[in-house]
């Protein structure tokens, strides 16, 4: 009875194991999936037309913009054109969550901001402020409870848990508890990391397939 029962728990802490380490690469993943985080992917792009207008519109006139606003000069012959969505009916410029984008000056430097999903300074994640002049901060990385709610990896999420119910399932039937002296519990131990090892493979190979890829 107590062999059966050790046999459980160790079922149970394998599945627990494979599952956490999935959610967990998958995570690592995640940062990398801009159809996932594609407000921050589409914003990332208005910034970077607009910085390239903005830089257009100093070479013709010798000075910056007092405003966003004033690149709505430059026409279709200066080979400049603003994604739909970032420019408005009344000439105001937004980022991918309908947030205004953010102009600053200061001498010959200038500065366009997105201050993220939540339109506050500061922030992780999709949060996150983004600039024409660095874009993909540090700070833009997902957290893992962002990870987590973010509905877009339900998918992946589920194929890790499904891999920990068959790692459970699959230790349950393989492995074996021997007698509990030290060659045993060395056969027991190689027995375990085998499975984890195998299992861990599969669960990156499946969990990988439910990358959002956009398409």
């Amino acid at each position: 009875m107590k062999i059966k029962l050790l046999r459980v728990l160790i079922a149970i802490g394998v599945g627990i194991t494979i599952s956490a380490i999935s959610i967990y690469v998958a995570w690592v993943n995640a940062g990398d999936a801009p159809a996932a985080w594609f407000e921050q992917m589409i914003t990332r792009a208005y910034l970077r037309d607009i910085d390239n207008a903005i830089v257009l519109y100093q070479q013709k006139s010798n000075a910056l913009p007092n405003s966003l606003e004033q690149l709505c000069a430059l026409t279709n012959d200066d080979n400049v054109v603003f994604p739909s969505p970032a420019l408005d009916p009344n000439g105001g410029f937004w980022d991918a969550w309908q947030n205004p984008l953010i102009y600053s000056k200061d001498g010959t430097n200038f500065l366009v901001t997105s201050y993220g999903r939540d339109g506050r300074p500061g922030g992780r994640g999709p949060d996150a402020d983004l600039t024409d002049k660095n874009p993909g901060p540090q700070e833009a990385w997902p957290t893992f409870g962002q990870f987590l709610h973010n509905e877009r990896f339900g998918g992946m999420i589920m194929s890790s848990i499904v891999c920990g119910v068959l790692a459970a399932f699959l230790s349950l039937l393989t492995v074996r508890v021997p007698d509990l002296n030290k060659r045993g519990i060395t056969i027991l131990v190689l027995s375990l990391c085998a499975t984890l090892i195998g299992t861990f493979f599969v669960t990156i190979m499946i969990t990988a397939v439910h990358v959002p890829s956009g398409h």
